[in-house]
């Protein structure tokens, strides 16, 4: 029959007692460090899978509509808080992305410390450093399919 956890969870202070999984659904937004408004979704589904502390995040978005975003893109709306410890970032891995205004041969990201996004982050060329998306990097029908593992605070 194998493993079962009761509706409500039971938590166990016990570091290796493995008092939770759950599966659900979130909904990804593509927004600014600093702002965003009027963004319009032609696809936008998030789902996710949580272990103890650990959570795998993925999911889809496209644009219909761009609207404003301000300061650098993020992927907002974990459905988890990152544990906040320095330094230890886990890699958003996007494998698939298009209608992008700026060519880039590689879009990653990672979730922030202590909050509910990630960056978003790309390469133009295997020669050249990461720089994060602003809003003049997208368009009407920017789209990102992603996959991400990290630790929750609870």
């Amino acid at each position: 029959k194998g493993l079962q956890f009761p509706a409500t969870q039971v938590a166990d202070a016990g570091a290796n007692v493995l008092d939770d999984y759950e599966e659900g659904t979130w909904t990804p937004v593509l927004g600014g460090s600093v702002s965003e408004s009027g963004q319009a979704y032609s696809i936008q589904v998030g789902r996710y899978v949580k272990v103890g502390k650990l959570v795998h995040v993925y999911g889809r978005v496209r644009l219909s509509t761009l609207g404003t975003i301000t300061g650098t893109v993020q992927l907002k709306g974990l459905p988890f808080t990152v544990v906040n410890v320095t330094n230890a970032y886990s890699a958003l891995m996007c494998g698939y992305f298009q209608n992008l205004v700026t060519s880039i041969t590689v879009a990653t990201g990672f979730p922030e410390i202590n909050t509910t996004y990630a960056d978003l982050i790309y390469s133009a060329s295997p020669a050249t450093a990461m720089t994060s998306f602003v809003q003049a990097d997208l368009q009407a029908l920017s789209g990102f399919i992603w996959g991400c593992s990290y630790e929750a605070t609870g």
